[in-house]
């Protein structure tokens, strides 16, 4: 066996098989645009796991929480832009502090991740999020308006009836709520299958093999999913909804959104990004938005965007040149 080559770095991407939200995979598909190939998925919520390799470049960008192990193990090399901590009490402390510090400065998608990583002494910055990096493929517009995942109370109340009359709806729920009965099965077999060879042993090589096999095929068909609602964005003549990761992706492909979230100047996940798109929550009015003529998108993220590129592809020509 070539020792050289069983050693060379090689490339990794987050998959969410606990997920019930494809808009991770939209985060992955941001990660995968700056890889030169996949070598392999890795669970997020299973960064323990063990791996055949030796060192695995991952970006580790995206939600962060309920880890059964942290920090990730030494066989991967992680990149952390977007990185947000749902409860940085659990994964920022001073006793990770050393493994932050050999991996800094921390692209953090929220200002309240960034503060915490500081605050045990680590450089950390708010980089936003890696889904506004998409790149925009050609694709002729449409006069489609999507509504995805809206909170109906806001939809109602504050969308004018010809224009919700006109909506398509859609949804990043995972499986969908609108799956047929067969659809159901299938997934829900397929399902059982993932979750049972996950709480085995994972060390047989059998067992691992199978269990991988698996965690493939799942993220292979919701990214399928995921790629397939970004060209419906990319076609939309306008999207209305309340997700983040509808938004920001809008926000990359051109196309005129507006998120209605109830609470959303108090939401810390919205927090440092809200501010990139047009938003109304429970206090605005009709009157607050022209839905006759829906408003271009606000320009603050493109600071951003390009500071997000230019570190991913710096870090992996890094890689890349260091595995030659």
């Amino acid at each position: 066996m070539d020792n050289n080559r069983q050693n060379k770095t090689k490339f990794g991407l987050l998959s969410y098989g606990w997920s019930l939200n494809i808009g991770d995979e939209i985060q992955s598909l941001a990660a995968a645009q700056f890889l030169p190939r996949i070598d392999r998925i890795v669970e997020r919520d299973r960064l323990h796991w063990p791996m055949d390799v030796d060192r695995l470049f991952v970006i580790m960008n995206g939600w962060f929480t309920h880890q059964r192990v942290w920090p990730p193990p030494r066989s991967i090399e992680p990149l952390f832009v977007s990185f947000y901590a749902h409860r940085p009490v659990d994964l920022i402390k001073p006793e990770f502090r050393d493994y932050f510090k050999a991996h800094e400065p921390i692209g953090c998608r929220s200002p309240a991740t960034a503060k915490a990583l500081k605050d045990i002494g680590v450089e950390a910055y708010f980089s936003g999020c890696l889904t506004m990096t998409l790149r925009r493929p050609e694709r002729e517009r449409t006069d489609v308006i999507y509504a995805v995942d809206v909170e109906e109370d806001l939809f109602n109340g504050l969308v004018p009836d010809k224009l919700r009359r006109r909506c398509v709806p859609l949804t990043h729920d995972f499986p969908a709520r609108t799956l047929g009965t067969a659809g159901k099965a299938i997934w829900q077999a397929h399902d059982f299958s993932f979750r049972v060879l996950n709480k085995l042993d994972h060390n047989r090589a059998i067992l691992s093999s199978l269990r991988y096999k698996l965690d493939v095929k799942r993220h292979n068909l919701r990214t399928s999913l995921a790629e397939g609602m970004l060209a419906r964005y990319q076609s939309a003549a306008f999207v209305i909804t309340s997700r983040l990761h509808v938004a920001l992706p809008c926000l990359a492909l051109g196309t005129p959104v507006v998120l209605l979230k109830r609470g959303i100047g108090e939401d810390v996940r919205f927090e440092g990004v809200r501010d990139f798109v047009n938003h109304l929550d429970e206090n605005s009015s009709k009157s607050d938005y022209d839905w006759n003529r829906p408003l271009q998108n606000p320009d603050r993220h493109v600071p951003f965007v390009e500071a997000l590129r230019k570190r991913c592809e710096q870090m992996v020509a890094s890689v890349v040149r260091v595995g030659d």
